[in-house]
């Protein structure tokens, strides 16, 4: 005669490891166990739980009601968006007014109703009960024990979902988007303004939550060095070199709206009206537009209205560049001399702000436009101050071609001695890194100590070793067809392979090299006379790979 003798899992863990205490602000044990990797609660017949790995032999076991992957309910589309609904609400509700984000099933009407100001309706969402209600959003809420003592709380995946986003949004707010392990109450407490308490996320230990979010997309913990940051993804040169431009784009957009500012769910259609085409966040890098902005933290800054809504703004310095680009601009438009005493008037007319210089540290409008001696020219008469647009440095933008032409014939590299030596003995000029850094940025680049063509540089590059053999000039279209065929690419030319969004706005980039003239159909292309056949020699022969990045 065999008895069998059934113990319950504290009892045998107990037996085994050290006891188990009970305790209440400690966390449920079947929540805590359902939290572990490679382990199953399962119920037999009637109400008994059992803890087995997943493919334990023996008699089969239904699952438990938290797990209700194997429930088949019709439901139209209009139910199914309902229960989203409803499950965002009871997180909602577990998180703020449940004790650790765990409430009994019993009183969960009464709290739904008292949160909400509504009923919850059962029957809304398909349902004669509200247990069955709950066990339908089983990715969201688990429930508890059984009988009438059932309690509901979070899943542990929504659990570390909603930890990783806490965590995330600390990180962000941090100079180096890092911080301690062991700061993290306290950050939590300064971020969230309420103490931090593990078991509101349905784990015992900090350090159990780290080690849980440790292989997530977006945090890489080193847990030997006591760190948690942000991961980055790496971005190439040319993301970064496009992010520059995107700058321009934004404070181009901003500066004309109203406190230089515009509502975060608006900055897209937005900027497809200001420029005419989409605004592409994968051609920077990120994946998200938030991301890309945050990366503009010298440029924009996001905040929060009272409605809760983010809205993004320049920043303090920005606005006040902002100021100087929108006077050139009138300056630009006066089609001549603007004199001071009509400046604010159309200001005014024009962005619809005053012009006030104290909010950007100044005593006068005069004191802020000698911040702008490199783009006007000011001129004092007896009764007024004039305005006028300064004309290119002539000397500079030579500088810059011979530098640009020096570069195409190495290849759109050289070392920076062998670029200064080489501008020496071809052109009797001297350069300097600060020069490359500073006047010649716009053309090229400086990565340690090699000086390199920027990435629409190159593409001009490539426009003068295909131009070169036609006498300088080709029909836009036939150099579009062209430039595929020789290079042997699939696809046609795409202008954010050299960081711009458009080719007009490429070529734009280019005119120091090259200019597009003409309209519509009739456009042509012809190089700068320096960069025609016979003002140098030829560079080296034109080859497949069209960009050395």
């Amino acid at each position: 005669m065999f008895i069998f003798i059934s113990f319950s899992f504290p009892q045998c863990y107990n037996y085994s490891f050290e006891p188990l205490y009970d305790h209440n602000e400690g966390v449920p044990l079947e929540h805590y166990i359902s939290c572990i990797k490679d382990i199953q609660i399962v119920t037999g017949q009637g109400v008994i739980k059992k803890v087995q790995f997943p493919n334990t032999p023996g008699v089969p076991f239904m699952p438990t009601p938290f797990d209700t992957s194997n429930m088949h309910v019709d439901m139209c589309a209009e139910v199914q968006q309902r229960l989203q609904q409803f499950s965002r609400e009871v997180l909602d509700l577990l998180k703020n007014q449940g004790f650790h984000c765990r409430l009994p099933v019993s009183k969960f009407v009464s709290a739904y109703h008292q949160y909400f100001s509504r009923q919850c309706r059962v029957a809304d969402y398909g349902f004669s009960k509200i247990i069955d209600l709950l066990l339908a959003i089983p990715k969201s809420v688990q429930i508890l024990g059984d009988g009438n003592k059932r309690i509901m709380t979070i899943t542990h995946r929504c659990q570390m979902k909603r930890f990783t986003n806490d965590i995330i949004r600390i990180l962000k707010n941090k100079p180096q988007r890092s911080m301690s392990i062991s700061e993290i109450p306290i950050e939590y407490e300064i971020a969230y303004k309420r103490p931090f308490c593990v078991a509101d996320f349905g784990m015992c230990y900090l350090e159990d939550l780290v080690n849980e979010v440790k292989d997530n997309k977006e945090l890489v913990v080193e847990a030997d060095k006591d760190i948690i940051k942000l991961y980055r993804k790496e971005r190439t040169d040319l993301e970064i070199y496009a992010t520059r431009n995107f700058e321009k784009d934004v404070i181009d957009m901003l500066r004309i709206l109203p406190d230089f500012s515009i509502p975060f769910q608006k900055f897209i259609p937005s900027y497809h009206h200001h420029f005419g085409y989409q605004c592409k966040v994968q051609t920077y890098g990120f994946s998200r537009l938030i991301d890309l902005l945050e990366e503009l933290s010298h440029v924009v800054k996001i905040n929060e209205d009272k409605n809760g809504e983010k809205i993004v703004q320049l920043t303090p310095s920005m606005m006040a560049h902002a100021i100087l680009l929108n006077i050139e601009q009138l300056v630009r438009k006066s089609h001549g001399p603007l004199r001071l005493q009509d400046l604010q008037a159309q200001y005014l007319q024009v962005y619809r702000n005053e012009l006030n210089p104290e909010d950007f540290g100044v005593a006068s409008i005069e004191a802020l436009l000698l911040t702008m001696t490199d783009k006007l020219d000011f001129h004092y008469t007896e009764t007024d101050f004039i305005l006028a647009i300064k004309e290119p440095n002539s000397t500079t933008m030579q500088l810059a071609k011979n530098v640009v032409l020096t570069l195409m014939l190495s290849q759109c590299q050289l070392s920076f001695w062998q670029l200064k030596q080489d501008m020496l003995v071809r052109f009797k000029q001297d350069v300097t890194l600060n020069m490359c850094r500073n006047e010649l940025r716009d053309y090229v680049e400086v990565i340690d100590q090699t000086v390199r063509l920027t990435p629409p540089m190159c593409f001009a590059y490539n426009v003068v070793l295909l131009l070169s053999p036609c006498d300088g000039r080709m029909a836009y279209d036939d150099f579009i067809v062209e430039y595929q065929r020789r290079t042997g690419s699939t696809h046609l030319l795409y202008p954010t392979d050299y960081g711009f969004p458009t080719m007009p706005r490429l070529f734009d980039a280019i005119q120091l090299v090259a200019q597009v003239r003409g309209r519509r159909n009739f456009k042509i292309i012809i190089l700068n006379p320096e960069f025609r056949p016979g003002g140098y020699t030829q560079p080296t022969p034109f080859t497949p790979s069209m960009t050395p990045f």
